[in-house]
């Protein structure tokens, strides 16, 4: 659904067309940090301890190098798929591998001291899924709740977060929705909680509320109109020239944004609906 809502010609390259995700050294870099603490509060729940501060280190260190090893392959695979341009390749180049590393290690210290305290964890990624409609399924995963009844979205980012991309998540809604169908009662709250990593001032923010200031129930209708939006084909990039989502630097599917516009949306999806060369193996 943000994926429509972000740019949903990008709805249509990777969930309609299916064309290979461009990879990127910071979403490894984010899936290992995730990989990490999803780890650490599995076994946490388990005994009450979880990863010491040393072996979470350790931990995000093999993974990140694993999914940098996938990332090279990546690469390597859609790079020509893609047509990569250079403005997109040139952006990963510059990318530091091991300041990557040192930003993680030193978030992990601050994860350990100011927030592992405060959580006792009671769901660790649970899957989720109800019904919208006849058609239509909400699935998911809730990646942290505690066991004071608090539903925990955890983020890493290396710039001030706001307030009110708690109050306004439309993902936190859909949790608040399916907390109460998995535990069947309410939640006590919701806490966003990022982990602001940075070199000289990493930090634990957190914001919290008591629910959501989104309705639920608007969230679902929304996320049925995205459905059906996909169902008659209404996919129209309206960013501004400026704008960076779909720019070369930053967008792997920026060659494509080009080609749509020439071609025009049915011919360019009766081309690609068939290809098998720029799906997901």
């Amino acid at each position: 659904m943000m994926t429509y809502v972000r740019c949903p010609e990008h709805y249509l390259f990777k969930y309609v067309l299916g064309f290979l995700r461009p990879p990127r050294k910071i979403l490894k870099h984010g899936f290992a940090l995730h990989e990490t603490f999803g780890y650490h509060f599995e076994q946490k729940k388990l005994d009450k301890r979880g990863l010491s501060k040393n072996d979470a280190k350790e931990f995000f260190v093999q993974v990140f190098r694993n999914a940098l090893e996938e990332y090279e392959t990546e690469l390597g695979q859609a790079g020509p798929i893609l047509k990569l341009p250079k403005e997109y390749l040139a952006k990963e180049k510059e990318i530091d591998v091991g300041e990557l590393i040192d930003l993680a290690l030193s978030g992990i210290d601050v994860f350990f001291k100011d927030l592992n305290p405060k959580i006792a964890p009671d769901l660790v990624e649970t899957p989720f899924n109800f019904s919208l409609s006849k058609e239509v399924e909400m699935t998911g995963r809730i990646d942290l709740a505690d066991k004071q009844g608090v539903i925990h979205e955890f983020k890493t980012t290396r710039k001030q977060p706001n307030a009110q991309d708690v109050a306004v998540d439309p993902q936190v809604a859909i949790y608040w929705v399916a907390y109460e169908i998995l535990k069947k009662k309410p939640a006590k709250g919701i806490s966003k909680d990022y982990l602001v990593m940075s070199k000289n001032n990493p930090k634990i923010v957190r914001f919290q509320v008591a629910r959501p200031s989104l309705n639920s129930k608007i969230v679902i209708q929304n996320a049925l109109t995205v459905v059906e939006a996909a169902k008659h084909n209404i996919f129209y990039c309206l960013h501004p020239v400026e704008s960076w989502v779909c720019s070369k630097e930053w967008c792997g599917y920026s060659s494509f944004h080009a080609e749509l516009a020439r071609m025009g949306l049915p011919k360019f999806i009766a081309k690609y609906s068939e290809s098998a060369t720029l799906k997901r193996a």
